[in-house]
This record gives C-alpha cells, structure tokens and sequence, in this order.
C-alpha cells in the first residue's frame, strides 16, 4: 500500500515538475561578445551600479542609450536578452549602451504604490541617472544632449519616469510592457513639458501589465497599483505635446502574432503606441523566447530597431 501511494506521489510530483518546465523553462542567448566596463557611484549613502557598453570606434560626441532591467533582475540579465540588436545598432551609430543595476533588484519608478526598497527607501534613481551621464561625459566624451532610456516592466517605468519628470535628462524613451501610473498612483513631480520622443510597447495579453489598464501585479501578488490602458498612456502624451491625429500601418506578422502600429507626430514631437496582438509581458526581439507564464514573445528585433531609428532621429 505505501509502496503505491509513493509510486503515485512520485507520478504526480514528475507530471507536476513537466507542466512547470513548460510554463518556465526558457533558455537564454549568451551575453554578448563585446567587451563591458563596470562602473561604481555612491548616491546618498548607496552604491550604486552600472555596466558600459562603447562602440570600437567611439568617436566623441556619441549618443547614449541607458537600459533598465524590469523587477527582480539586473543589468547583466537585461543585456543578455536586448544586448545583441542594440549593441549591434550601437556600433553602426555611435552610441554608449548603459546598463544601469536597479537597488535590490528594482527601479524606483512613479508608481506611488509599490513597495518594493527602491520605492519605501526613495532611492535617487534620477539623480543615479544624472551621474552616469555626467561620469560618461569625463570618460568617454558623449553629447548630454543625445542621451535616451529604453526599459521593460518596471524599467520602461523608470523609463517613463525620466521622460516625466526630468526631460532634460533623457530626450526620449521606449517603455516596454509598461502603462503610465493612474492618476491615483502616480508617485512622480511631472515637468511642465515631457521628453519630446515616446514609444510604448505593450502586448494585449499582457498577463501582469494589463493592456486595457487596470491592477498591476505579479501574477496575483505585489501589487504595483492601478496604470492606464496602453491607448491612453500615448494619448496622455500626445496631449501634453500638442501632436495631431496618429497614422496606423499593419507591421509584419512573427510566429502568427501580429503588431500594429501608431504614430503620432509634429513638430513638438512624436509619440508611437506599437500594439502586439496576443503578446505578452515580453520584450520583442529575435533571440530569446520568454517563459510561457509571460505570455508569448514577438520573436523580431524590427521593434527595437525602428524605436532606436525613431528616438535618435529626433531633433534636439
């Protein structure tokens, strides 16, 4: 009798651990052959992180193009998934990649509710950011004036973050499955006028960040607060920057996932709402299926390209 209820417990326990590779397993592409410089800064008592990316034909007055890790990572994590396109795009244009380490693990981005350290401690992630660039001007000679920020999940918030409150800092950003914070939750002292250049990528089976709006959670725990929908994420920056009706075209379909996109744009500026449909809480690009429980992964780098062609073409 026992010898059967532990065959059957073994059973279950194996068929269980199947169902979770399933769900979780998903191999990720090795780091980057490129060689990375590790950077150091104190900021109110904190040590703080950072990893440098340089082109081999840094020329002075190059862009920057910081990179935030979503909740529980950190920057080595989010350049083997991203590093590859970007820091291939980065040696054709020019451009310093950084990629900054959140405190234990996360940003302390607008979302007023969350509570993680980095939000109850009100970690300086701004003046983090501030740091880096003016470090990055004495080393290695870059133009403050071209610097963007692209982020996923709780990094595109402190993406949206830098483009809220301090545009002076970042001339555009990209936020990857990530909303703007519901009035009720938003944390942050916007500027009078937000960076000039905004891409939202945002899944409409986003499983955490909800595309329609609504809770933010991590799959029923955390709660982050309320954010708005994707559609009214764009529209609350098309309305800051005065721009006029968008224009939509149909991107091509990956793996039977379509995309669309949506322009906004003007002289004062330009704002893009890149819609996967059946996407998850996933970062577009061709190297790395995410886990399963994250919903499905638009398996192109064309996102990433055109949001980089898109913010360092913007005039500044």
């Amino acid at each position: 009798m026992l010898g059967r209820v532990l065959m059957g417990l073994a059973i279950f326990l194996g068929l269980l651990g199947v169902v979770a590779a399933y769900w979780l397993y998903a191999p990720k592409p090795p780091l980057p052959a490129g060689p990375i410089a590790t950077r150091s800064l104190d900021i109110g008592g904190y040590s703080r992180h950072y990893s440098v990316f340089a082109p081999s034909s840094l020329q002075a007055g190059a862009s920057v193009l910081l990179v935030f890790h979503p909740s529980q990572s950190h920057g080595e994590e989010m350049r083997r998934i991203v590093g590859s396109p970007l820091e291939r795009m980065a040696e054709q244009d020019n451009v310093v990649v950084v990629y900054p380490d959140g405190y234990e693990g996360h940003f302390n981005d607008c979302r007023r509710v969350a509570s993680y350290s980095a939000r109850a401690l009100d970690i300086d992630d701004v003046g983090f950011t501030r740091r880096i660039i003016e470090q990055l001007a004495a080393e290695k000679g870059i133009n403050p004036e071209r610097v963007y920020a692209l982020g996923y999940s709780n990094g595109g918030h402190m993406a949206l973050r830098l483009a809220l409150e301090a545009p002076e800092t970042v001339k555009g950003a990209v936020a990857i499955a990530a909303n703007l914070p519901a009035p009720e939750n938003m944390g942050c002292t916007v500027a009078s006028s937000p960076a000039r250049v905004i891409v939202f990528v945002e899944g409409t089976d986003d499983p955490i960040n909800p595309y329609e709006g609504g809770p933010v959670t991590l799959f029923g725990f955390g709660n982050r607060g309320n954010v708005l929908s994707a559609e009214a994420s764009a529209k609350w920056f098309v309305d800051a920057l005065g721009l006029g009706a968008g224009e939509v075209r149909t991107l091509d379909p990956v793996d039977g996932l379509s995309a669309q996109q949506q322009d906004w744009t003007s002289s004062s500026g330009q704002v893009r709402l890149i819609t996967i449909e059946g996407g998850g809480h996933t970062i577009p690009q061709g190297d790395y299926r995410f886990p399963r429980l994250f919903g499905a992964t638009y398996r192109s780098d064309a996102v990433l390209e055109s949001g980089w062609r898109l913010l360092s073409a913007s005039v500044q």
